[in-house]
């Protein structure tokens, strides 16, 4: 008897454990939450001369969404058909999370960021925000950003950066890395934009 009850809950466990693996393993991303989580360090970065940015502060507006698919952040394609393509949606508000990670990279880069009454303000159109995941996690960033000062648009111009990784296959955290890095360097790549800085410069008080 003793030996049923032991083989029975043993039974039990191994069909358990297969459950919840199966599902794990299977479950789609669908309406995840968007997580910052980048393993690119700032510091890694190019160093940016900051005297243009000197006695400067920037308000960042929440960025305007004009994906065809607000909801959609990334897609598995590992194994080349339609019919195999596994999706990744979010229920979070992507543009308003972009703007504040934004800012956030923009202070972490020494720049000066404030709430209200900026020298300039930063809006932004979310042209794309996207994981395609093949051999490799491929994230790509695009935003059409406008310079704003009192008087009106000084500067408009695209900004767009991407980031690959290796990961195991359609995992969530992976999504998150490739985005997150992404965006510092978006924030990284409008910092050194030429033109960008000459209307800081040309415009400022």
């Amino acid at each position: 008897m003793i030996k049923v009850y032991w083989f029975l809950s043993q039974m039990i466990f191994v069909l358990s454990f297969a459950t919840v693996t199966a599902v794990s393993a299977g479950a789609d991303l669908t309406d995840i939450p968007l997580v910052w989580k980048p393993t690119d360090a700032v510091s890694s970065y190019d160093a940016i001369d900051l005297t243009v940015f000197q006695n400067v502060t920037f308000v960042v507006h929440q960025f305007n969404d004009v994906r065809k698919k607000p909801s959609e952040i990334g897609k598995n394609i590992e194994k080349r058909s339609s019919s195999d393509v596994r999706y990744v949606s979010t229920r979070d508000n992507v543009p308003a999370w972009l703007a504040n990670r934004f800012g956030e990279v923009l202070s972490e880069f020494e720049i000066d960021v404030v709430k209200t009454d900026g020298t300039y303000t930063l809006e932004g159109d979310v042209v794309k925000f996207y994981v395609t995941e093949e051999s490799m996690y491929k994230a790509d960033v695009g935003l059409k950003m406008r310079l704003l000062s009192k008087s009106g648009v000084v500067w408009e111009g695209m900004v767009t950066a991407s980031s690959t990784r290796w990961g195991s296959s359609y995992k969530a955290e992976n999504y998150y890395e490739g985005l997150s890095n992404a965006v510092i360097s978006a924030v990284h790549s409008l910092l050194k934009d030429e033109a960008f800085k000459q209307a800081v410069l040309k415009n400022k008080k």
